[in-house]
């Protein structure tokens, strides 16, 4: 059986081209590298190379074998990396989301029925979720919309609703429901870290000013003792109500202030998965 070093030394041979410079990348003297090249020649029963003064050159079986050489180490590799995360999704549920809300949601679902299991979530921008995706850095995402591919499923999972939240003397305190338009050309506090939400506010009140703060205990600090409005979703409310407690939240009434959300994996995934994401459906 050829041994996968010679493998990875005759592809950094066609690589680099010469002796020397193999042989630098490889960290391996040229009198060693030249030895394992003649080793594999005899292993093969065939010359891989031209050999002049001072050069050695592939031939065309050289070229052939160097070909099913870098084939045969992406496989390896490929099989590591497959073999990893086989292991790593028994073990571990990574959790993608466009949006803080949804993830509120899950997490507590999941603690009961996966307490085995390592559970990490992220919060990101879609192209970096369907990346991850695809690249089995997330077992499961959740996006805005549906994702139209023979290569994912997308299931419906919950409806998340945009609220105003101000002290007790704002002038919209009195309100039981408010628009866009109506706080458009205010100041607001708001957490930076609200995914799709962020987007949102500034495309349906681009007159407004939004003075973000990353530390939701610094953020929860700041609206309790002034005077600027924020906002709240009704996921945040039913799980953070002490942030807002001092204040009163008043519905958005626009269409576009409510949000569906859908958990996206990939249709090959395992069995094991898809029965959590129905548990998760279901717990809504």
């Amino acid at each position: 059986m050829i041994g996968i070093y010679l493998l990875e030394q005759l592809a950094a041979f066609q690589e680099y081209g010469t002796l020397s410079e193999s042989a630098e990348h490889l960290h391996l003297s040229q009198p060693s590298l030249s030895r394992s090249m003649q080793k594999l020649e005899k292993q093969l029963g065939v010359k891989l190379f031209e050999r002049h003064k001072n050069k050695l050159i592939l031939n065309d079986t050289g070229i052939l074998a160097a070909s099913y050489a870098s084939r045969i180490l992406a496989d390896e590799a490929e099989m590591e990396t497959q073999i990893a995360l086989h292991v790593r999704n028994k073990t571990a549920l990574s959790i993608g989301s466009c949006a803080p809300g949804p993830l509120m949601n899950i997490l507590p679902s999941l603690a009961g029925r996966c307490s085995e299991m390592t559970v990490s979530s992220d919060l990101t921008t879609e192209e970096e979720l369907l990346k991850g995706l695809y690249a089995n850095q997330y077992q499961m995402i959740i996006l805005n919309h549906p994702v139209s591919s023979e290569e994912y499923t997308s299931t419906e999972y919950v409806t998340e609703h945009l609220y105003l939240s101000v002290n007790r003397m704002h002038p919209a305190a009195s309100y039981h429901s408010i628009t866009f338009k109506e706080m458009d050309g205010q100041n607001f506090i708001m957490y930076a870290k609200v995914g799709v939400w962020d987007a949102l506010v500034q495309k349906k009140m681009p007159h407004a000013k939004f003075f973000r703060q990353e530390n939701l205990e610094a953020l929860s600090e700041i609206t309790d003792n002034s005077d600027l409005p924020s906002f709240a979703t009704d996921i945040a409310l039913h799980y953070q109500s002490d942030r807002h407690s001092n204040r009163i939240t008043i519905p958005f009434s626009d269409s576009d202030a409510s949000i569906t959300f859908y958990i996206i994996c990939k249709v090959s995934a395992d069995s094991r998965l898809k029965q959590i994401i129905r548990q998760i459906i279901s717990a809504v």
